[in-house]
């Protein structure tokens, strides 16, 4: 009989200790909060069914390359509760870049009837996105959209200055704003953790970059007589920040392309520092000619053409030629389908690393990810 009653006190004793650490558990995960599936939380209706799934694929493939795990939270209202607090606690409730990721990840909290942007950075990625920067995409990329009706766009190319700012910093490259050559501002490596910002308040005015430079600013864009030329004022119409592209620097075909494009100051600068300071190579075969890089894998080339005796750019030889890739240990491959005269004439220096078709003196450094999405 006293051997029962141990036996039962005994089990007694397990039996309130493993339902201590089963409540520890759960009071600890759900502090702590576990990753939720999905990338966009749409409670608002900014975007589009067809644009969520978009996304959904998007920031998939992202967090397969970069291990950035990027959360939408759109809400009609959050009441008297502040859009910083919510925030961190949606970080939190999510699980937004935990999981033993050391919290690389990224909150886009907007609240419609505010009109108010927060991009919530986790800490593990201060050092690359800090306050400063992600506070300048705000005001210079989304709020162009959202004035304009169309958010879904402005976020996707906000998206993918980020994902480029993270690409560089897995090559250990420091972001330089000294390339702005000092005409704003930018304390980019300061502390932080987010920005918030107002979008779409405007209604009124002139959302993207457009400029006309009139006959005299045009004259001062030129293609030259040689490639590096016709780049090197590629860069200083850059410098320029006027978005005209009427200037005498792109073919015929490009123009379409171009005046297509939603320029924003934001995303000005972000082309401006693709290429400057960068180590190149050209190689001209005929009236044609392709200029890639030698010091940076992340750079799509860029293609040239021969008429009247300048070289111009060719965007849309570009659009037709290479092939933009996420998920993969390459952000870009020339397009082995392409039928253009470009393709023919450049095909013997090309060569093909894992299915991806790269130049083979350019810059074919692998980025580390873990699982080759493209390639399998």
């Amino acid at each position: 009989m006293n051997i029962e009653i141990r036996s039962y006190k005994k089990m007694k004793i397990i039996m309130v200790a493993f339902l201590f650490v089963v409540l520890v558990t759960v009071i600890s995960c759900k502090s702590r909060g576990t990753a939720v599936q999905g990338h966009v939380f749409d409670k608002a209706g900014i975007i589009s069914a067809p644009d969520v799934n978009k996304y959904e694929w998007l920031l998939d493939l992202i967090e397969k390359e970069s291990d950035l795990d990027i959360k939408f939270l759109f809400l009609k209202t959050i009441g008297s509760a502040t859009i910083e607090d919510l925030a961190v606690e949606k970080m939190s409730e999510y699980g937004i870049g935990s999981d033993g990721r050391n919290e690389r990840g990224v909150l886009f909290l907007y609240v419609m009837d505010e009109k108010q942007l927060r991009i919530e950075v986790g800490y593990g990625l201060e050092a690359y996105l800090p306050d400063s920067f992600v506070g300048y995409l705000i005001r210079n990329q989304a709020d162009a959209f959202f004035n304009t009706a169309n958010p879904s766009l402005g976020l996707r190319f906000l998206i993918r200055i980020l994902q480029h700012r993270i690409r560089e910093a897995v090559l250990d490259r420091d972001y330089d704003p000294s390339i702005l050559d000092g005409e704003r501002e930018f304390s980019y490596l300061s502390g932080g953790a987010g920005a918030t910002g107002d979008v779409g308040k405007q209604q009124s005015g002139q959302a993207f970059k457009l400029a006309h430079l009139g006959n005299e600013g045009r004259n001062r864009f030129k293609a030259a007589n040689t490639v590096y030329g016709s780049f090197l004022n590629y860069i200083a119409w850059l410098y320029g920040r006027k978005f005209d592209p009427k200037v005498d620097l792109f073919t015929k075909d490009s123009l379409p392309v171009l005046n297509s494009f939603p320029m924003t100051p934001a995303y000005f600068d972000y082309i401006l520092m693709l290429y400057v300071g960068k180590q190149y190579k050209v190689v001209e075969r005929g009236d044609l000619a392709v200029l890639f890089f030698t010091d940076d894998p992340i750079i799509s080339p860029l293609f040239f053409q021969r008429i009247d005796g300048t070289w111009k750019l060719d965007i849309a030889a570009e659009v037709r030629n290479s092939r933009n890739y996420v998920g993969g240990i390459y952000t870009w491959g020339f397009n082995p389908d392409s039928k253009d005269e470009f393709a023919g004439a450049f095909r013997s220096i090309l060569v093909n690393i894992r299915g991806y078709y790269r130049f083979q003196d350019g810059d074919n450094r692998e980025l580390p990810v873990k699982v080759d999405v493209q390639k399998g």
